[in-house]
């Protein structure tokens, strides 16, 4: 049964429909665009620190009174374009996004990484951002994952396939085990993307945006931000539309947290000049695809985290297993075949397991201004990038056959079915490309670069723009490259690390 509506807690008095404020100037120290991982914990150390923070969400505060499981009404509530947005290139490729309080992590699995040591090193070398090392970032997830109780998966939810992937992992020698999450009483729901109905997945909308609302922050929901206001060679505040008109918010600073694909577009349309031509460039998605295998055994994916363990044998080759099952209804968006053969395997889904991968990406896309204020994105998977899709579907079908399965479907077009497992090896051995593989992609990552010359990025190491003092950006997009791992704790880090620099430059303590 869906849950019982309940009293609002009282830091939801700290939050406001914008478009009550429609024609007013509100005034604060800091205003904050976004309530993701990376606006929110900026709004939270801000507020704590005793300066007057606004935050702005072009989304609505959704309650799990509200979350009732069903896959496509959620998507309808709390997803950007339904759902729908879309990679264009070859192949197109879906890039889901959230649209609500929480951002993109009240839709996510909720699974917690730190970035790769390796990934650091790079950005040291090749970017020049010196002061980006593990010891630096450590107190910064550190305090994350004690707040947000990140640990790992406990067996009694994991669910069936977990236990499919250990024994298939255990008979090939491979490097296996539980992932880390920020759910610590989680109750196996199986519809993390679809808003935690028990309220155990600790996203923004029930972590740090309260926080901040209870050290003193406010929140207008219904408010996009379509410019940001400058004065004097600085950024001075933001202008909103809201559905009864605009609003105005003058502040001392300003920080974006709009995501990777519209960080970019807000600062184009404000007319900030980008001398590197970097700005809404060197976009990275992390492309991820599925392998599912039918069994004698009785499965039902659904049911536990859908999204609890991984394979981490293949992490130095950037491809990353994740598991990756789903409801009934939303599984057969990913089954390729028609007619009575799938009508077969839908009946034999409590059988399947569904397991996936995510590979970094070495391409890169970019992002620009699309009809109706949308984001057109362009990304074409490179050839690099290809080679390690074919080698993760060649690994998993391998994997689920070890592990006893009957029947194998990899994602690639034309070769929908593997029934035995000497013919695996047709994975390696055919003709592909991109446009043959069914693709996903989940962590837009990279169009705002962070750089040590401005030569070389959109942002100072300090996460403020080259071109404009007190702009601040704190989402994905500051990454200069592919993780090859689940961003939002990284993107809380780094929020951490800049809230630092976002003070000193208007003379907080």
């Amino acid at each position: 049964p869906p849950p019982e509506p309940e009293p609002p807690p009282p830091y939801m008095a700290q939050v406001e429909d914008a478009a009550a404020r429609a024609g007013e100037t509100l005034s604060c120290q800091v205003v904050v665009v976004g309530t993701g991982p990376g606006g929110a914990v900026m709004a939270t150390r801000l507020a704590e620190r005793g300066l007057d923070v606004l935050l702005l969400e072009e989304g609505r505060y959704h309650r799990r009174s509200e979350f009732n499981r069903r896959p496509y009404e959620m998507m309808l509530r709390m997803y950007r374009e339904v759902g729908l947005t879309v990679a264009l290139g070859i192949p197109g490729i879906p890039l889901p996004v959230g649209k609500t309080v929480g951002g993109t992590s009240t839709i996510n699995s909720g699974t917690c990484f730190r970035v790769p040591p390796r990934v650091l090193e790079h950005w040291r070398t090749r970017y020049g951002l010196a002061a980006f090392t593990e010891e630096a970032l450590a107190p910064h997830y550190e305090e994350s994952e004690a707040f947000l109780r990140v640990q790992p998966v406990p067996r009694e939810v994991w669910g069936k396939v977990p236990e499919i992937i250990r024994r298939g992992a255990d008979a090939l020698g491979w490097s296996h085990g539980p992932l880390k999450r920020n759910a610590d009483h989680c109750r196996g729901s199986g519809v993390c993307c679809f808003g935690c109905p028990t309220d155990a997945k600790r996203s923004m909308n029930l972590s740090y945006v309260p926080r901040a609302l209870r050290a003193g922050a406010r929140l207008f929901t219904g408010a996009k931000v379509v410019e940001v206001l400058r004065f004097g060679g600085a950024a001075r505040g933001v202008v909103a539309r809201t559905e009864r008109g605009p609003l105005s918010v003058r502040a001392e600073a300003v920080v974006l947290a709009c995501g990777t694909l519209y960080t970019p577009l807000l600062l184009m349309d404000s007319g900030i000049r980008d001398r590197s031509g970097q700005l809404g460039r060197n976009l990275t998605i992390h492309p991820a695809t599925k392998v599912a295998a039918l069994f004698d055994e009785e499965i039902r994916g659904w049911e536990g985290v859908p999204q609890g363990y991984c394979i981490d044998e293949f992490k130095s080759e950037g491809i990353v297993f994740e598991g990756a099952s789903v409801p009934p209804e939303y599984g057969a968006i990913g089954i390729p075949q028609l007619g009575r053969r799938f009508t077969e395997i839908m009946e034999a889904y409590d059988r399947i397991a569904f397991f996936g991968f995510l590979i970094e990406d070495e391409r890169t896309g970019r992002v620009a201004r699309g009809p109706g204020g949308t984001a057109r994105i362009h990304y074409s998977v490179g050839e690099a990038d290809l080679e390690k899709l074919r080698r993760g579907t060649h690994l998993l079908s391998r994997l689920f056959f070890e592990a006893g399965a009957k029947t194998v479907f990899p994602p690639i077009f034309g070769l929908e079915e593997i029934a035995r497992r000497e013919d695996v090896d047709r994975i390696l051995d055919r003709r592909l490309s991109a446009k043959d593989f069914e693709l996903a992609a989940f962590h837009p990552l990279g169009t705002c670069r962070l750089s040590a010359r401005p030569e070389d990025g959109v942002l100072s190491p300090e996460f403020e723009t080259w071109e404009l003092e007190r702009l601040f950006v704190t989402d994905g997009s500051v990454f200069p490259s592919s993780l090859g791992v689940n961003p939002q704790m990284t993107i809380m880090a780094c929020a951490s690390m800049a809230a630092e620099h976002v003070a000193a430059r208007i003379g907080a303590d």
